[in-house]
């Protein structure tokens, strides 16, 4: 049986997302909606995003950069031996799992050495995931903004002939360019890898090079991090007394800036924690 993780370490993210180009993410709900693909929305037809699909495009845009960082990434395909992803690794190890009577500590040190680093992060079927995200809904202030949705048409294309297909026309909605939504990413328990990997991808929004949600290829879902603001609560490398401190700041607070620590500058703490990453190690990025 393996035992509880202590909570060491936690880390929120609070920003709001601004989108540079419209942006689709469809939903089987359509409130109404005449549109032959609806965006999706929340019970009072305000559009948002949901927390999964944010993850999956987060999850996506560190894949493609943990490797280059120094850190292994299976991306859940087979044959990278990882056994987060589907395939002959994956079969080995529930073989082992099932035929060995091994302990807590064994059990643990086999996972550490066959799940990737994104996979330790994010989640695979053998550890749950390190790292949450909440839907995204529009600002308060903003939700009348929110409320406009856009209709566009769309047709299907003959790839030989490069003309449109007859009777192959259909809309699908859009939330307009500019609309934003709040953004809340935590942490929970992470390892430094862990916490320079999702500051790698934090870095990646805030930077302007984020996507979410689909039809991407037609200039879909560009997007932004702004006003990015990271709380923290970190009783590792701390004396006794200054863990009692932070445990009790922790346990009366109510809200994130009193249960946690606000860092002064988030850029910055997003740089330092990229820069623990092996490929800035003894080299001359350093």
């Amino acid at each position: 049986m393996i035992s509880p993780p202590t909570m060491e370490r936690r880390f929120l993210f609070i920003g709001i997302l601004t989108l540079k180009t419209a942006l689709h993410i469809g939903g089987s709900w359509t409130v109404g909606s005449p549109s032959d693909s609806p965006v999706i929305r929340t019970p009072d037809g305000l559009p948002f995003i949901p927390g999964s699909s944010f993850k999956g495009a987060f999850r996506s845009a560190v894949e493609k950069l943990a490797l280059a960082a120094g850190l292994a990434s299976c991306a859940l395909l087979e044959g990278q031996g990882c056994i987060g992803a589907q395939g002959k690794e994956q079969d080995d190890f529930n073989r082992w799992r099932r035929d060995s009577s091994t302990g807590d500590a064994n059990y643990r040190d086999k996972l550490d050495q066959n799940l990737c680093d994104t996979c330790k992060l994010f989640g695979s079927p053998y550890a749950a995931s390190r790292i949450y995200f909440a839907d995204l809904l529009p600002p308060e202030e903003d939700r009348f903004a929110a409320s406009m949705i856009q209709v566009r048409d769309g047709v299907a294309i003959d790839r030989d002939s490069e003309r449109a297909v007859d009777r192959l026309k259909y809309d699908y909605e859009v939330v307009a360019t500019a609309q934003t939504f709040q953004v809340t990413i935590r942490l929970e328990g992470p390892t430094n890898n862990d916490l320079a990997l999702a500051c790698l991808g934090l870095k990646e929004y805030t930077s302007g090079f984020g996507h979410i949600g689909g039809k991407r290829s037609r200039g879909l879902g560009a997007c932004r991090i702004d006003d990015l603001k990271v709380f923290v609560f970190d009783l590792m490398d701390a004396t006794i007394e200054e863990r009692g401190r932070r445990l009790q700041k922790y346990l009366l607070g109510k809200t994130p800036a009193e249960k946690l620590t606000l860092v002064p500058d988030a850029q910055t703490f997003l740089d330092e924690k990229i820069r623990t990453l092996p490929i800035f190690q003894g080299s001359h990025y350093a």
